[in-house]
């Protein structure tokens, strides 16, 4: 049976690529977050520290235009003039603006500015302060907050520096955003391709990081896809040819039989041949129904206390026939135990390796059968003297459809050891071929030792 080649190609090993549209989805998505988050956390800050220190603001606004009035006061009580005061107060960081004696805010604030000798108000949510004074006869309003102040300027440049790091960081997080992002592109790209029954796709492992696990984890789930694909379509390919094999006879032995001048001798033998590949068929497909059956099972299903040694005896008596045939000497040493499991699973294990050693014993040749309890569980030596298997085709006997040099018998399909090697290891087992020093073939079982057995 053909194997799925795991040695990879280097040039298979080629990163995916992909569509630039793709791409810039998720970094499209992951800058957003970052702008909305960034976003987000810094107006919350702002307001909190505006809630927080507005109160001290607008009393240093309130203090900037008391001391303004006052010190507009002091000079005029040294008989300066207008100008001259305006000269000597106004700086950068005030606007102000003469008003007419009937203005509105002037006329509704009368009272507080005779009383006081100016009016004060704050507004906004960064407080700036608006003041009408009296200075030598002329009413003026004194604002805080015009376009060259250094508050006005320093708040501007705060705001501008603010949402240019945001703008900034944006940016940067694009950029990075595509490096970071590029593996799962990768992994989403070549996981298309594994859904397209591409098994040969590969995306390129890259450190040690959760990314590189991920990555190195896909290359082996597509690796042992690849594997499987190639053993079903063996799998597929072998039982079609195992099918074919025996309907071809069937048919062929069909149409002589159609021949009115046939003999009876020869009409018995082509009879008993479509008979033979008829039971071969049958065989086949129970040996393929219960091979699928028992490679979805996890465990070994139903079990039960019953005599191991009584049933390889009842067995062997079954193909007494067989054996009897081919005047095979059954020698049979076996222990009395009690095993909990699968009976008939149990079953099948003795039954098709002891008809593989009928098969491939010569006539007049011996079989040894033996049972007994090792030092780590039970233990079935079945030995027959046909001829040895060699060492490099041991390992593969148990593969579904190898037919060896030994098993080419027309009669074998090559799932019987197969079934055998899935139920031992259903059972937490161990089973072993080996060509002894004395000649011939010898099958070693070993099961494990149930917590029921020793009850």
């Amino acid at each position: 049976m053909k194997k799925a080649n795991n040695n990879i190609p280097p040039a298979s090993l080629k990163p995916v690529r992909h569509p630039p549209q793709q791409r810039m989805t998720m970094q499209f998505k992951l800058a957003m977050m970052f702008f909305i988050v960034m976003f987000i956390s810094a107006s919350i800050s702002v307001s909190v520290l505006l809630l927080i220190f507005s109160p001290v603001m607008k009393e240093n606004a309130v203090t900037q235009m008391v001391s303004f009035a006052d010190s507009a006061k002091e000079l005029q009580n040294e008989h300066f003039t207008y100008d001259r005061i305006i000269d000597l107060l106004n700086t950068s960081s005030y606007d102000i603006t003469v008003l007419e004696d009937n203005d509105k805010d002037v006329h509704e604030n009368l009272s507080e500015l005779d009383e006081k000798g100016y009016y004060i108000t704050t507004e906004g949510i960064v407080p700036s302060a608006k003041m009408i004074t009296k200075i030598d006869g002329k009413y003026v309003r004194v604002n805080t907050f015009n376009s060259e102040n250094v508050f006005w300027i320093v708040n501007l440049v705060t705001i501008v520096a603010f949402m240019s790091s945001i703008m900034l960081g944006t940016i940067i997080t694009t950029f990075v955003g595509r490096t970071m992002l590029q593996p799962i592109h990768d992994l989403s790209m070549a996981t298309s391709e594994v859904a397209r029954g591409n098994f040969s796709v590969r995306v390129r492992e890259n450190g040690s990081d959760e990314y590189g696990t991920l990555q190195r984890n896909f290359n082996k789930m597509a690796q042992e896809l690849s594997g499987i694909e190639t053993l079903r379509g063996d799998f597929i390919s072998n039982v079609s040819h195992e099918f074919k094999t025996p309907l071809a006879s069937i048919q062929g032995f069909a149409k002589l039989l159609q021949n009115p001048t046939l003999s009876m001798e020869d009409r018995d033998e082509y009879t008993q041949i479509i008979i033979d590949e008829t039971s071969r068929l049958s065989k086949l497909s129970s040996n393929i129904l219960n091979l699928t059956k028992l490679e979805n099972q996890t465990t070994i299903g139903k079990k039960k206390r019953f005599r191991i040694d009584e049933q390889i005896r009842k067995i062997i008596l079954m193909l007494e026939p067989e054996w009897s045939k081919k005047d095979i000497d059954m020698d049979i040493d076996l222990e009395d135990i009690i095993y909990v499991g699968n009976e008939d699973l149990m079953g099948q294990i003795w039954q098709n390796i002891v008809n593989n050693a009928i098969k491939f014993t010569p006539q007049g040749g011996q079989i040894k059968v033996t049972l007994f309890r090792g030092e780590m569980g039970i233990v079935t030596k079945i030995w027959d003297n046909g001829p040895q298997i060699p060492a490099e085709k041991k390992d593969k006997i148990f593969e579904k459809f190898y037919q060896g040099d030994r098993s080419r018998a027309t009669e074998g399909n090559g799932l019987g050891l197969a079934l055998v090697k899935r139920i031992v290891d259903l059972a937490d087992g161990k089973i072993t071929v080996d060509n002894p020093f004395e000649g011939g073939v010898v099958f070693i079982v070993e099961l494990p030792y149930q917590i029921e057995d020793m009850m």
